[in-house]
């Protein structure tokens, strides 16, 4: 290969310092959803509540806003090629914020580089957790040119300082390989993520268990055996996703909440949750219930944190989108998650509502309409409370001079943009929370029906129009403007 890996590495800082300058400038870049200092990131990797700070790690390409590092188009279907023609080099890094309330954000110093010298370009998804010795471990998938996804890829971890903020490669990289598998053969093997539980450390892996009739997308157990987490045993597969035609069980996260196991799944589409009983004696789950966590393709890869509150903290991250300058994609709003019956309750944790500013307020009925004007929508909450919503629809028009933008709600649909969505609401009454941030859009109805999308861009005095068309209904809310400016600090030099 042609490209000087090391220099690459050697210059990922001054790259990002750099690009940063552009994407200040770009005006559709959101304000605040979590996002890197510049280039292309994706995934949040490493998230960690740790000594009173939430910490973000997330993949990065530090030298390019274009594309990720490695082969853009890869899929679960196409070989991992340095020769193909959508080959783009490059590395891939963990880039690392913190946070005291997940609203504000400190930018740091990259946390995990790839070992370019062992063969490894890019450091995938992953996890952090304090092993049983307190010391801080990142889990991830390695790759690189010989290490591909489909059938070589083998799971590595970085070594933390106690405060999080300087990294090394584990010496005895990698400490997971397909050898622990025995006669299963498993491909597509990667995204660890890490639980605890009654004094046991567990293991959660994505993949794709291979057999005569094509294979199925799993999700694989291991548990460690040793209290520094560098020794790892195979307890078997635990889910077989319903559809043979998934390619692969991506970034899974399983994990205790509310007397119950929820294991989340992003399965090349749409995100997935299962609800159910975890035996680790036995090793099984067996799901109880299923559902949608998110029904925009804009938003995947999910991590699951836990805080000092006892809340189980979620984000995604968000891609798709168009003409940026200096950046592109961003994470999810962060969101507490809940288990109530047999349905997962998502909703923005509260720390954001201390964005809130000017307010307006509305009342509707009859299938009535109302408008209110803001001086500036770009960052933007509408919270809308709805009775007798029956068979009707009610929407939500946000008109500015840069784009346009419409969610619908029905008990049956959920329209954001050009996304469409069969739901399927109980009762008359809803809770509809809109939350607006330039190129996004983030919906809760009933905090039950979630979607993150990239919108048109929303900026400038903006006209906002909310009608009902149920005879019956009755809506009241408020519209609120955020303020939104000036979240993110650096501390990266």
């Amino acid at each position: 290969m042609s490209e000087n890996l090391q220099l690459l590495v050697d210059t990922a800082e001054a790259s990002i310092t750099a690009a940063a300058a552009i994407a200040e400038t770009d005006k559709s870049r959101p304000l605040y959803h979590f996002r890197a200092p510049s280039q292309w990131m994706d995934d949040p990797n490493g998230i960690i509540y740790h000594d009173g700070w939430y910490h973000m790690m997330y993949s990065l390409n530090p030298h390019s806003a274009e594309h990720r590092a490695g082969m853009v188009y890869k899929t679960a279907v196409r070989v991992w090629d340095p020769k193909s023609e959508d080959w783009t080099g490059g590395i891939t890094v963990w880039g690392h914020a913190r946070s005291r309330d997940m609203v504000n954000w400190e930018h740091l110093p990259i946390a995990v580089y790839p070992s370019i010298e062992k063969g490894e370009h890019f450091v995938w998804f992953g996890c952090t957790v304090i092993n049983d010795e307190g010391d801080p471990m990142a889990f991830y998938t390695a790759i690189g040119p010989d290490l591909r996804p489909e059938d070589t890829a083998t799971q590595w971890a970085a070594v933390g300082s106690k405060d999080l903020m300087t990294w090394k490669p584990h010496p005895k990289n990698p400490l997971l390989t397909y050898a622990l598998h025995g006669d299963d053969n498993i491909g597509e093997w990667r995204d660890p993520f890490i639980f605890k539980e009654k004094g046991r450390t567990f293991m959660v892996l994505g993949g794709r268990k291979l057999d005569a009739d094509g294979g199925h997308p799993v999700v694989a157990l291991y548990e460690a055996t040793d209290p520094g987490y560098s020794q790892w045993v195979y307890r078997g597969i635990i889910f077989t996703h319903p559809s043979g035609k998934v390619p692969s069980s991506e970034c899974p996260n399983l994990f205790k909440l509310d007397g119950k196991w929820v294991l989340l799944v992003s399965p090349h589409a749409e995100v997935e949750y299962h609800i159910g009983e975890l035996d680790l004696e036995n090793y099984t789950f067996t799901v109880e219930a299923s559902g949608t966590a998110d029904y925009s393709r804009n938003y995947y890869a999910t991590n699951v944190l836990h805080d000092d509150k006892g809340r189980a903290v979620c984000w995604g991250a968000l891609v798709g989108f168009k003409d940026t300058k200096g950046w592109n994609c961003c994470v999810s709003l962060p969101r507490e998650l809940k288990v109530e019956g047999n349905r997962l309750i998502q909703k923005p944790v509260a720390e954001l509502e201390k964005l809130r500013g000017d307010r307006v307020s509305f009342d509707l009925a009859a299938s009535g309409s109302v408008v209110r004007e803001i001086s500036e929508g770009q960052a933007t909450e509408i919270e809308a409370d709805v009775s007798g919503l029956g068979d009707g629809t009610l929407s939500f028009e946000l008109a500015s001079a840069t784009g346009n933008l419409q969610v619908r709600v029905s008990r049956s649909k959920l329209t954001i943009d050009t996304l469409e969505a069969a739901i399927a609401l109980a009762g008359d009454v809803a809770k509809v929370r809109l939350l607006v941030d330039r190129t996004v859009a983030e919906v809760f109805v009933n905090d039950e029906a979630c979607a993150a999308r990239v919108v048109p861009l929303i900026s400038g005095p903006t006209k906002i129009s909310i009608s009902s068309q149920e005879k019956a209904a009755t809506v009241s809310g408020t519209i609120w403007q955020l303020n939104a400016n000036d979240l993110f600090t650096s501390s990266r030099s």
